[in-house]
Parts: C-alpha cells; structure tokens; sequence
C-alpha cells in the first residue's frame, strides 16, 4: 500500500512541475513574442501626419515596448479610405488609423460631430480639452467594439476656390466640398451647393471642376498643394474637425497585461497629442507659404471682423440641424449644446453662439 502511495505521489509532483514548466514556457513565449501593428494613414508620406505623428509614434511604440510591438506603416491609403476607417478597424483590415468623426454621422461617433460645427472650437487643443469629457458622456454606447484613442481636430479651416471670392455673395450657386451632413446646412445658408468628397479627392475635385471651393485645414492643404488648383484663399478659421485615433480591439486584448496598460496610460494618449501639436507647430508656416505660393496668380484673404460675424451668423443654420438630427438619434440636442458651451465657458474658452 504504502509502495503505491509513494508512486501516487511521484506522479503528482511529476504533474505538477511539468505544470509549471509549461505556464513558466507561456509565459517566456509571451514576453518574446512580437506582436505586429498593421497602421493605416489615408494621407501620403509627405504629408505631416506622416512625419509629426505616424512615425514618431512607431518609433516611441517601439522603443517602450523594447521591440515588443512593431509598427507597420501604410501611407497614401494603400489599406483603406478615410470613409471606411470604422468598418475597415472593426473588421480587423488593419490595426489603427485616424477617424474623422464627420464622415461617420450616423454611427455611434455622432456625439463627437458636434466639434465640427461652424466656430465650434478654435484649434485642435480646445477641442482635445473639452471633446474628451463631452464623448464620455454622450459617446459611451455602440463603439466598444474599437479602442478609441484621445479625440483631437484639425486647425480651423479656411476656405480655397477656384475663382475669387470678395464676399459671401460669390459664393452663390458654387459647388463647394462638404465633409458631412451638418455642414451642408453651413453651405446651403451661405448660398452654395453640398458636394460630398472625402480628404483624399479634394485635389481632383477642385482640379476637374467637380467642385469650386473647399473648406480645408489650411496645413493638409498646404502639404497636398490645394493651391494649385484653388489660388484664391480665405483665411477664416471657420471650423475644425474632429478627430480620433482608432485601434483594432482584437489586437489590443491580444497583448499581455502589462502592454495593454502601457497602450492605455502613455502611448495611445502620445498619438493624439502628437496630432494635436502638429496641427499647433505648422499653423503659422503653413499660413505664410500658402500666401507666398498665390502671389502672382490668386489672393490669400484675411476676413474682417464685420465679415467673420457675417459667416458665423450664417453657420447658426448648421447648429440647427444638428439639434434636430441629435433629437431624431434618440439623443437631447439642446441639452447636448448647452453642455458643451457651458464646457467652453469653465475652461475659459470662447462660445461660437450666446
């Protein structure tokens, strides 16, 4: 008896280290595997989401995770369009990208569209500072099947045409660029005609005649070189767009804990602030080349203060849609505004509409 005890109890502890050796082999593996992160940037190389943000932050991911995590980088929309960044992340296409929030209107994302309505936000650190409470709150349901990153925007859009414009007056019967459903109403108030076209064809469109205006973030359009088919340039700061770094969450719950946390704590939130700054640092440049490149063959134009009041009395319009389709989603449009200009107050910053 005693003889079989004592085989028992071989076995069990032979079970028990082979156990252990195994979990401890998981574990290794675990720590040695390296994991590949598919990134989409829908814009060209040369482009500064490229050099401001995109590479920086696969050298950043990779040099904290010790080589971890390798960053694969495809430019120029080689993975996808900006129209499909949602369902292209959700399908696990690739595994991270930037969305901008208007060209998903009638997806979950629609709390956050609110950021892109005429003289909304300023630039993109007002928006980043206030965006990500105001998402927190009305943006919860329907999106936990992506990790969202920090929302951030653009700089403040001005406006690029093909022909001069002196005054709201020329923009009559124009064909100009929308990036979504609430700015349409914008364009409509302001005479023109909504035509629908994402970030990658705006330069063919203006080129083509398929459009004769866009409002653009003037740094992306100084880098795509908007003003060779559009020299006539209205510096307004009309709007921005919001903005939110995507992960594929597959791939996020396939990391081991302690990546996860770090994904979490430092490096999705260094994604969007590396946005946020790019936008920030290049304004000014931006500014100053575009106006050198029209010099002998457009205008670039500063809005007066009477003019400025005149555009932003005819954005109201834009405001007022978006109240109605807020109230049809199921959400309070009111209430939505009202929070988010009560945000803009407590942080100081200035409220588009009284």
């Amino acid at each position: 008896m005693k003889k079989y005890v004592g085989i028992l109890l071989v076995l069990l502890i032979s079970i028990g280290l082979a156990a252990c050796s195994s979990s401890a082999g998981k574990n290794e593996n675990a720590a040695n595997k390296v994991y590949e992160l598919d990134v989409n940037n829908w814009q060209p190389s040369t482009h500064h989401y490229a050099y401001n943000a995109w590479e920086p932050w696969k050298e950043l991911v990779e040099e904290k995770t010790d080589g971890r995590v390798k960053v694969n980088l495809y430019h120029g929309s080689s993975l996808g369009k900006s129209s499909s960044v949602y369902q292209d992340i959700k399908g696990g296409l690739y595994d991270a990208s930037l969305l901008v929030t208007n060209y998903f209107y009638d997806t979950s994302f629609f709390p956050y569209t609110i950021g892109g309505l005429p003289f909304a936000f300023e630039g993109p650190s007002e928006a980043s500072a206030i965006l990500k409470d105001f998402g927190e709150k009305y943006a919860k349901e329907g999106l936990e099947d992506v990790i969202l990153m920090p929302p951030t925007s653009t700089d403040g859009y001005d406006l690029f045409s093909t022909k001069p414009i002196k005054s709201i007056a020329d923009l009559k019967n124009k064909k100009m660029r929308t990036s979504g459903k609430s700015e349409n109403a914008f364009i409509e108030a302001l005479g023109g005609i909504p035509v629908s076209i994402t970030s990658e064809g705006i330069y063919e469109g203006l080129e083509k005649g398929m459009i004769d205006t866009a409002f653009y973030t003037p740094i992306g359009a100084e880098a795509i070189k908007y003003d060779e088919p559009a020299p006539y340039i209205t510096k307004m700061g009309v709007l921005v767009n919001p903005l939110i770094p995507l992960m594929n969450k597959e791939f996020f719950e396939s990391l081991p804990e302690d990546l996860q946390k770090l994904f979490e704590e430092e490096l999705n939130p260094a994604l969007s602030e590396m946005f946020t700054k790019s936008y920030e640092s290049e304004l000014e440049e931006s500014h100053n080349k575009l106006q050198d490149a029209v010099k002998t063959r457009g205008e670039f134009k500063t809005l007066s203060a009477s003019e400025t009041e005149e555009y932003r009395s005819n954005g109201k319009a834009a405001w007022d849609l978006w109240i109605k389709d807020a109230d049809q989603k199921g959400y309070d449009g009111q209430e939505m505004v009202d929070e988010l200009f009560k945000m803009l107050e407590e942080a100081g910053y200035p409220v588009p509409y009284k």
